[in-house]
């Protein structure tokens, strides 16, 4: 039981913050959910424990990490606009089991210095960080004397669980995969159930402006359906598996666009609106029901590819973003502005990659395939430096994780975890292969 003494508590949420209170702030990242999620599990039994408050806080993006990057912003207007629709669902889900949402435009540590000024905070608690910013940012948490507890919220896997120290993690995916899969007790942990939540004070500030102003973007087609927040992630994700998709998806995985040609997972798995182990989950339930196949299996291949990546990039810490990347291999490429242009706006004069740039930039979106082709172009044949590419993606993608980007950047460049040293598509042969009445580029280039 919370054990809270504090004679505004009214309801469920508490109005007015009229005595000292104490709290436990959740600090919301890459899950943006309440089911299966370790961190949320572990801030409640924290605050439980204690006998004090709960407060979930968001910081909003692009203001966390206003910097930019080879002239770059660091987040582009469709992963904003997704990231608030997320929050804004996230917000509704807490308040209907009495808790809320804060919301600051600060970054971490101050957010939670502002939270301290009217809150005393127990302790921190947030998902184990993927990236050296986030490392950062706990860093200055802990340097500013709050306790931090990190958890493990967005893999697979538990640290604990994999069959080897994570300094000693496979150089490549095909040993890591070959690994994992041979051990036949190695599976994900079951997904977690959502847990009481305890009542949250009133914020005490005012909401940034961002957080009701949602970036506007031209959405099309298909992509009208990446919404951001749980709901639109289930509701699509379980229209996919009522359509049987899940067994075809091996054979249309490779498509450039089409309703439940690709799973379309990315989005909701990068911002955590649904998790990667309920979606294991869902897949083992249909091979159940429906019975497995190359295609059912191909999709948790998928999700291995990711959770490599994952642990990957925590191994990698800073290398993976040096233009050597974690692998210190030399490798040619210029940053020159003129040919780094003509690839962002999609005027090379290769048809596929630069109907693929088109659409990535109308929409947020590209395929998988699309993004190895145009990042095999802006290597191999403009001969440009990749961390460009990278960045760039970073910019654009309603999907971008950096793990997932940074590290296939860095394979399709040949300094990441790829033996063979870099990925070189023939452009003309892929565009045929999958684009064979052109229908794709067609549609894009005559925009």
């Amino acid at each position: 039981m919370f054990a809270i003494s504090a004679k505004a508590l009214s309801g469920a949420v508490v109005k007015d913050i009229d005595v000292q209170l104490e709290a436990v702030v959740w600090v919301v990242r890459d899950s943006v959910r309440l089911a299966d999620n370790p961190a949320l599990v572990a801030a409640v039994r924290e605050a439980e424990q204690m006998g004090v408050l709960l407060i979930p806080l968001a910081c909003l993006e692009p203001c966390r990490w206003a910097g930019q990057q080879f002239g770059l912003v660091r987040v582009g207007k469709a992963w904003s606009r997704f990231r608030i629709e997320s929050l804004v669902d996230l917000k509704s889900e807490l308040e209907l089991r009495g808790s809320a949402l804060w919301v600051s435009s600060e970054g971490v540590a101050d957010a939670v210095n502002s939270v301290s000024k009217t809150i005393r905070v127990s302790c921190v608690v947030t998902d184990l960080p993927l990236a050296t910013e986030e490392r950062l940012e706990n860093a200055a948490l802990v340097a500013a004397g709050y306790r931090v507890i990190e958890v493990e919220t967005d893999e697979l896997f538990d640290k604990v669980q994999l069959p080897f120290p994570l300094d000693e993690l496979p150089p490549t995916f095909s040993k890591f995969r070959k690994v994992v899969e041979k051990k036949p007790a190695l599976n994900p942990l079951m997904p977690l159930g959502i847990p009481k939540l305890p009542p949250i004070p009133k914020q005490p500030w005012s909401k940034p402006s961002q957080w009701l102003k949602q970036s506007e973007i031209k959405i099309l087609d298909a992509q009208s359906l990446l919404i951001g927040g749980r709901k639109a992630g289930l509701a699509y994700w379980h229209g996919y598996l009522e359509a049987g998709a899940l067994s075809h998806y091996k054979e249309t995985r490779n498509a450039f666009e089409g309703l439940y040609q690709s799973s379309y997972l990315s989005s909701w798995l990068t911002h955590g609106c649904l998790s990667v182990r309920e979606v294991w989950a869902d897949v083992l339930a249909y091979e159940q029901q429906q019975g497995a196949n190359e295609s059912t299996y191909w999709l948790r291949f998928e999700l291995l590819w990711r959770e490599f990546f994952h642990w990957y990039s925590r191994v990698s810490d800073w290398t993976l973003f040096r233009k050597a990347g974690p692998e210190a291999r030399d490798v040619a490429g210029d940053q020159c502005e003129k040919r780094f242009q003509r690839w962002v706006a999609g005027a090379t004069g290769c048809d596929i990659v630069d109907a693929a740039m088109r659409e990535l930039q109308a929409t947020g979106w590209m395929s998988n395939r699309a993004r190895q082709l145009v990042a095999s172009q802006l290597i191999y044949e403009l001969g440009l430096d990749w961390r460009l590419g990278a960045a760039f993606f970073e910019s654009q993608l309603v999907d971008y994780d950096v793990a997932s980007n940074w590290g296939n950047w860095a394979y399709i460049a040949g300094v990441g975890p790829d033996p063979r040293g870099g990925r070189v598509f023939n452009l003309d042969q892929q565009a045929e292969r999958y684009d064979p009445q052109g229908v794709y580029r067609q549609r894009w280039l005559s925009e």
